[in-house]
């Protein structure tokens, strides 16, 4: 199930809540005041990724060419 963040627009709590895909506008309760009209706001989110991940090398794809620049 995903997790969805909500700001309730009666009294500007912002909350988050693990919860179905198919629940509905006006289903969701706010937690701190018990109205249903709240927003669901646009969250960021995070992946774990296993190993050692730096950051992605250009080859020379820029334009160098001969890597003499330290890029290859």
């Amino acid at each position: 199930m995903p997790m969805y963040e909500y700001r309730c627009e009666r009294c500007t709590q912002s909350f988050t809540l693990l919860q179905s895909v198919h629940v509905q506008a006006g289903e969701t309760i706010c937690p701190h005041c018990g109205t249903n009209k709240i927003q669901r706001l646009f969250s960021t989110f995070a992946s774990k990724v296993e190993g050692n991940v730096g950051p992605p090398r250009m080859g020379g794809a820029h334009g160098c060419g001969s890597g003499g620049c330290g890029c290859a």
